[in-house]
């Protein structure tokens, strides 16, 4: 369904004065109510999250933690957290929250994930999981089970240790011989010095290496969610592009957007939304509102997506509002174009991604206009990193090769500032998925700046 120019500023109105929420617009965005199974008993989860196949993401991070002799890790990044257990925590990806301080998972050698946390989360986590073991942090909130323990008063100051200290404990307790593994550089200076009084120094490590490791290859299932989550994407910047005119002022390009977002979520899965954008002679990337009158032929630059259970979208479409760009324009986008092909080419089994971005470099500096493409990597593996680009990059230095399994972003990005030939927002950005015999695409860019976002509208 097709939200016109004037119910778009109704419901952006509305949104702006705070009467909106984005589920509403969501909602009456819809078709109609879309019908899903009922859930299991004793389970309250979405359908697509109960396929999760949390024994295959375990014997992945297991048969790693064997293989580099660690007893038991303490998972304490909020993303890492998630991929060990399937759970979300809405209180660890707060801003401002210690990594460890809300939520902390503990991975033995074998056996079951425990999950270690807040009070307010602990309905919803052994809901949402299988065969994860739960324990609930002290907090302040009251949650009355009827028994004298939930009863007992609560103090409004809480020990921020109090979970890691128990995770880590949990983590002692199983690692018998071997170390424990940590992402010490995850961890603020009260954390990290109660680890050091508590763990000899030969007996821990760090594991951020080991946790990249794990999620480069993807379950089947994990394959699925960010195929959809690219294409969810994707039919939000089509929506966005035929509802983009010449003469609308730039302030509505958030609410556009994230109208978009939540309209297109036909699965009702995604939590979230991080994006940037570009519009004419604006590159930058801060999100705020600019108020610019939009003209026939500027720019316009969606880069990112939307968050489904934890995975990340992030492909970009750039394209010339009204459909007439100037000739500099194209041949930019041409120049960027031809290195983005040059990619696909080079998106198999046993390429380096570091020769993929030597190559990808040559050929945009094939052209005149770009005789320099100073960038720092033409792509990505993307997997829950709230940052959108996970490692690897395919970047000089990163000499992993692609194997089958591997979810990537291929991108040749250019923020064209004023007195570059043709000023403007630029990115040609696709997500895939690595086969044995190439790639499996998830999107397919536009290979031109004229599109008015009719590739995807279903």
């Amino acid at each position: 369904m097709r939200i016109s120019r004037r119910q778009f500023g109704t419901l952006a109105t509305a949104s702006a004065a705070g009467l909106m929420v984005p589920g509403l617009a969501q909602a009456q965005s819809a078709t109609g109510m879309h019908s899903f199974a009922a859930p299991a008993p004793g389970k309250n989860t979405h359908p697509l999250l109960a396929k999760r196949d949390q024994n295959a993401i375990l014997a992945r991070i297991q048969g790693l933690m064997k293989r580099d002799g660690v007893g038991a890790l303490v998972i304490v990044k909020p993303e890492n957290v998630a991929y060990s257990t399937g759970y979300v925590s809405r209180f660890a990806y707060g801003p401002g929250v210690p990594a460890g301080s809300q939520a902390a998972a503990v991975i033995p050698a074998s056996g079951n994930a425990q999950l270690f946390i807040n009070l307010m989360e602990s309905d919803d986590a052994p809901r949402m999981t299988d065969d994860v073991d739960v324990t609930a942090m002290p907090g302040f909130v009251f949650v009355d089970d009827g028994t004298p323990e939930s009863r007992q008063e609560r103090s409004a100051t809480i020990d921020p240790l109090a979970g890691f200290k128990d995770a880590l404990a949990a983590a002692q307790d199983m690692a018998s011989d071997g170390k424990i593994g940590i992402e010490k550089g995850s961890l603020l200076a009260g954390l990290l010095a109660y680890l050091n009084s508590q763990v000899p120094e030969d007996r821990s490590l760090n594991s951020e290496d080991l946790l990249y490791e794990a999620r480069l290859i993807k379950t089947p299932w994990e394959i699925d969610i960010l195929r959809m989550a690219a294409q969810h994407a994707e039919r939000m910047m089509s929506r966005v592009a035929q509802q983009l005119e010449p003469g609308m002022n730039a302030l509505v390009l958030e609410n556009m957007i994230r109208a978009a977002g939540w309209a297109e979520d036909k699965e009702y899965s995604m939590s979230n939304m991080a994006f940037q954008i570009g519009i004419g002679p604006y590159w930058g990337v801060s999100g705020s509102n600019r108020n610019y009158e939009i003209k026939q032929g500027d720019l316009m630059r969606i880069d990112g997506g939307g968050t489904h259970f934890g995975y990340i979208s992030d492909i970009t479409r750039t394209w010339a509002v009204g459909g007439s760009p100037t000739s500099k324009h194209e041949e930019i986008y041409d120049a960027l174009y031809a290195g983005f092909l040059k990619g696909l080419e080079l998106l198999k089994p046993g390429v380096k991604m570091s020769e993929m971005y030597a190559e990808v470099r040559a050929e945009v500096e094939k052209s005149p206009l770009l005789p320099t493409y100073a960038r720092g990597h033409v792509g990505h593996s993307i997997s829950l990193s709230p940052l959108l680009e996970d490692h690897p990059l395919f970047a000089p230095g990163f000499d992993v090769e692609f194997e089958p399994g591997m979810c990537v972003s291929l991108e040749t990005s250019y923020m064209a500032a004023e007195g570059s030939y043709a000023p403007g927002p630029y990115n040609i950005e696709d997500s895939f998925v690595i086969t044995e015999s190439g790639y499996d695409r998830f999107t397919t860019v536009p290979d031109s700046l004229v599109w008015d976002g009719s590739l995807t509208t279903q």
